[in-house]
């Protein structure tokens, strides 16, 4: 298996090279091709049984050419032959002489690229749809073994392997092998009639290092917590928000204001805030796309441009925003290698695979790292007179805004240090911006999502809707 996707990969990078060289000839002012060849196995969970195993590759490329006046075209093809590959290429061309301007529209020149250890493990590629299997088994049996009252709902286990190379006429030409992993198990409790809402745990790994009994007794452990729930009168008081939590609404928000194509069009919360303060003085955020064992981490963004860290919050401090080679030409600064074609949304397995090929590159972090505090989730809870720890929510932050009104998900009332019992209902509502300004403490419980890496945050004044 290994023999053959080194070959099909040597084969497509051959094919993407002529097609470029074909494009050189044109009447073109400057050329793209992203190229990428994945392998992906999934085993789905439901119900404490396997529903589905699959293995899928799903080779391709596409280009992104300008003529004169910055337009710009894009073209895709997965059918994999010299023939169609530049036919993909002529069309990105004939695309751009009929498309509209991009402002500022350019491309990375060629720098040394330090390449990255630890992206690519053998283990992931060589492993076989049974290995798999066999984690979500075990991963089944650790959650409904730890309690009798517990069910896995669903589930799933992927191993990703594959190439991944950025080609331009300015000279740039890279190419990166990489390896990924991802379990998750969501269970529910039931006794007596009550049944809980579902409760997922995850784990992230770049190696076949996953930890399948460590995930499914927390997914367990969590879903137990969760019998004889109760509503909660609405206050507006201290809320921890966990790091799953954390990931989502307040990182949608977070790197929405951070995208250097929102700061170019005005829409950014933050914009023309450089060297002020945006956040309490707890906060510190890069984004490190060369963090070590980084579910992200990678040698180069999806345009060839190298990788780096970026402070972007210090100390509460906006010192800098995430930028692609046009967002910095269009605003004068630095390239921060933020270029991605990673696809957003709730699909886990496409989040490991990204859309790649199919689409045009867009500014998102890669691994966005809110720096850990001192003190454990349980010590700031034991600080709380009165409050809510809300471990997960459901719901979005309104882009540009910033407003979050999200329902209580897996959540806990907090009095006089202690937890009282699970939540019923309720919502959290406020601004994260005014949020951010409002942490009065970091946890140290950093977890490893898709894209970030984060901890708990304490915050104030949060005003909290009961059921």
């Amino acid at each position: 298996m290994t023999t053959d996707l080194h070959e099909n990969w040597t084969e497509l990078s051959g094919y993407v090279h002529k097609a470029m060289k074909m494009l050189e000839k044109q009447s073109v002012s400057l050329a793209e091709a992203f190229f990428t060849s994945p392998q992906s196995t999934e085993v789905v969970v439901r119900n404490s049984e396997i529903l589905t195993q699959n293995r899928a590759g799903d080779a391709g490329v596409g280009f992104r050419v300008s003529v004169k006046g910055n337009k710009v075209g894009f073209a895709c093809t997965n059918s994999i032959s010299e023939r169609t590959v530049n036919e993909a290429a002529k069309n990105a061309l004939h695309i751009a002489k009929v498309s509209s301007e991009i402002k500022s529209f350019a491309l990375p020149e060629p720098n040394p690229i330090k390449k990255l250890k630890g992206l690519f493990d053998t283990r992931v590629e060589e492993a076989s749809i049974e290995d798999i299997v066999e984690l979500a088994k075990r991963g089944i049996d650790a959650a409904e073994g730890y309690d009798k009252r517990v069910i896995v709902k669903a589930g799933r286990v992927s191993y990703m392997s594959g190439w991944r190379g950025v080609v331009n006429t300015l000279g740039v030409d890279c190419e990166e092998r990489e390896t990924k992993t991802l379990i998750y198990l969501g269970a529910s409790g039931k006794q007596n009639g009550e049944v809980t809402s579902s409760c997922a745990d995850y784990m992230f790994k770049r190696t076949a290092t996953l930890n399948p009994e460590a995930v499914g007794t927390n997914a367990a452990k969590t879903a137990i917590s969760l019998f004889h729930s109760k509503p909660v009168v609405s206050f507006q008081g201290t809320v921890v928000f966990g790091p799953e939590a954390v990931s989502y609404q307040l990182f949608d928000a977070l790197t929405d204001t951070l995208k250097g194509e929102n700061v170019a069009s005005g829409r950014s919360f933050w914009s023309k805030k450089t060297g002020k303060a945006v956040a309490s003085e707890n906060l510190t955020i890069e984004d490190n796309a060369l963090l070590e064992d980084g579910f992200s981490s990678r040698s180069f963004d999806d345009e060839g441009y190298p990788s780096q860290k970026t402070v972007l919050v210090r100390r509460g401090k906006l010192e800098s925003f995430l930028h692609s080679a046009t967002t910095a030409n269009l605003l004068k600064t630095d390239n921060t290698g933020n270029a991605s074609r990673y696809s957003g949304g709730m699909n886990m397995a496409r989040a490991i695979v990204g859309n790649g090929y199919r689409a045009k590159p867009e500014i998102h972090p890669s691994n966005l790292v809110i720096q850990h505090g001192r003190k454990s989730k349980e010590q700031i809870v034991r600080e709380i007179d009165r409050g809510v720890l809300v471990d997960s929510m459901a719901g979005f932050a309104q882009l540009g805004s910033g407003m979050i009104s999200a329902q209580l998900s897996t959540s806990f009332y907090i009095e006089k240090g202690e937890i009282k019992h699970p939540i019923k209902g309720g919502m959290v509502s406020g601004v994260a911006f005014d949020w951010f300004k409002q942490v009065s403490e970091v946890g140290n419980d950093s977890k490893q999502f898709v894209d970030s890496v984060v901890p708990s945050l304490k915050v104030e004044n949060v005003k909290v809707i009961g059921s």
